[in-house]
């Protein structure tokens, strides 16, 4: 998602054509969501020939009416996503909800975009106990797939059943330890081909010992206690959705701390002007939005101005896409969180 985010980021030229719809993940709510999408069509089209010429409207159109009737609808997520040129057109389904509207200009509305990379987690799972380890790789609330090879779920071969040797605390630790080693140097082959991080379900005892003899260390993110030797993916994912949901809040406390550093190190700017200027110079680093700022306006000479008069836009998008084409990063925080900077900040490279 993040290379089709670039690229969209990186297209310029008309019309460029954005239409966001609401979705529905389940039956028979996500019926509606083919009319939603018919009618805001036929208002693109309407509007696309209104401003250009039948021969430009055309290609767009024909390709967002072609791609309209091959979306199967039963596999909505929260929103529904087309970005439609002359010589283009992709379709996104994204985990994050949005107002259905549609957008036509020169740049495409990759917000939803962003907004959908950032509140998103791939991430692998790896579920502990003295029987067996399962490795499954999990992007949100959806189990992916359970590495099923010769490599997991393993099964522990070093476990003793001998009631003399069970007496011994000290041997069953060290053959446990020694499990978890070997499948923790099985895990780590994945982990190198794929880098992601990684939730751990167990028990607690269970845990400490693995995380103590992991090779790599702060792949950790989240743990939740219990058995899951024979747990249903979609059981696992009631249980590691909520520890990447907190993982993911944390991100954003993370981001406010990052702001007030820059503020005191004196590389932080607030006004829109000159976060602007500062884009356009390449010395954007890290540009920071509040979900709700929404400002219009006009750029005229690489002058921002604020205003609701004809011919307004919103005036986020180029600076959006400025920063991303530069090689910087844009940020997405909660509606207050930025109530301090006015909804905007950029953090400086210098």
């Amino acid at each position: 998602m993040e290379q089709t985010l670039i690229n969209l980021s990186q297209y310029t030229g008309t019309p460029a054509v954005t239409i966001l719809v609401s979705t529905h993940r389940t039956f028979p709510d996500n019926k509606q969501d083919s009319i939603h999408l018919k009618n805001l069509i036929t208002q693109v089209e309407k509007e696309l020939y209104e401003q250009f010429d039948k021969r430009i409207v055309w290609p767009v159109l024909d390709k967002i009416k072609e791609t309209e009737k091959s979306i199967n609808h039963d596999y909505n997520l929260d929103t529904l996503a087309i970005f439609a040129s002359p010589d283009s057109i992709q379709v996104k389904r994204l985990p994050v909800t949005t107002t259905d509207r549609y957008v036509i200009g020169d740049r495409f509305e990759i917000r939803p975009l962003l907004k959908a990379v950032q509140q998103s987690e791939h991430y692998y799972i790896i579920s502990v106990s003295r029987q067996k380890i399962r490795l499954l790789e999990a992007f949100n609330d959806e189990i992916v797939s359970e590495v099923k090879n010769k490599d997991f779920p393993y099964l522990n071969n070093y476990y003793t059943t001998d009631p003399m040797r069970l007496k011994h605390d000290q041997i069953v630790d060290n053959l446990l330890k020694e499990f978890f080693n070997t499948a923790d140097k099985r895990f780590k082959k994945y982990y190198e081909e794929n880098p992601l991080p990684v939730i751990l379900l167990g028990e607690e005892r269970n845990l400490a010992f693995y995380q103590e003899i992991m090779d790599i260390r702060g792949l950790v993110i989240g743990t939740h206690h219990g058995s899951f030797d024979d747990t249903s993916d979609p059981d696992i994912a009631k249980v590691t959705f909520p520890v990447i949901q907190q993982y993911i809040a944390g991100k954003q406390d993370a981001a406010l701390q990052a702001i007030n550093a820059a503020q005191s190190a004196q590389r932080l700017l607030v006004d829109l002007n000159d976060i602007y200027t500062a884009a356009e110079n390449g010395q954007a680093d890290t540009l920071y939005i509040g979900q709700t700022y929404l400002p219009t306006g006009h750029i005229d000479k690489g002058v921002i101005t604020l205003g609701n008069g004809n011919g307004s836009t919103d005036v986020t998008l180029p600076v959006i896409d400025t920063v991303l084409h530069k090689g910087g990063n844009v940020v997405f925080l909660d509606e207050n969180a930025l109530d301090n900077y006015q909804g905007i900040a950029l953090i400086t490279r210098f």
